[in-house]
């Protein structure tokens, strides 16, 4: 089981890739969106993350207002998952749980506190540029 973590720096506007394995990710089996997590689980000590959202192996959109770990059909009419082109409109769409559980394949969190050494240092990559 792997997951692929999106740091995201609200300090910088930055966004860092982790590939987090096992032990760790076992660490965030359970874990839903909201929670507050030690960044020494993605190798960043000194540091809280908060996790905010993520996505399936098959793309489909985790909703923090959708408990538990499986996917739903539920009714959209705005929001995550769903942003229709006119007012009113509503559909029909598959979004995945707030539960974190092995079938997710990327998890969004962001930095709420800093540690000692700046994430450039701990990641030791490159930000995630974006394409313009």
């Amino acid at each position: 089981m792997d997951f692929r973590v999106v740091v995201s720096d609200p300090k910088s506007g930055k966004a860092y890739q982790v590939e987090l394995k096992d032990p760790g990710a076992s660490k965030l089996l359970g874990k839903h969106i909201g929670d507050k997590v030690e960044g020494d689980v993605l190798g960043m000590p000194g540091y809280s993350v908060q996790v905010t959202g993520g996505s399936d192996r098959e793309g489909f959109p985790m909703r923090s207002d959708l408990p538990g770990t499986k996917r739903k059909k539920i009714l959209l009419s705005t929001g995550i998952g769903y942003h229709p082109t006119a007012g009113g409109k509503k559909k029909r769409m598959t979004i995945h749980g707030r539960d974190i559980s092995s079938d997710i394949g990327q998890i969004n969190v962001k930095v709420l506190e800093s540690g000692a050494k700046s994430i450039e240092e701990l990641l030791g990559k490159a930000p995630k540029e974006e394409k313009e």
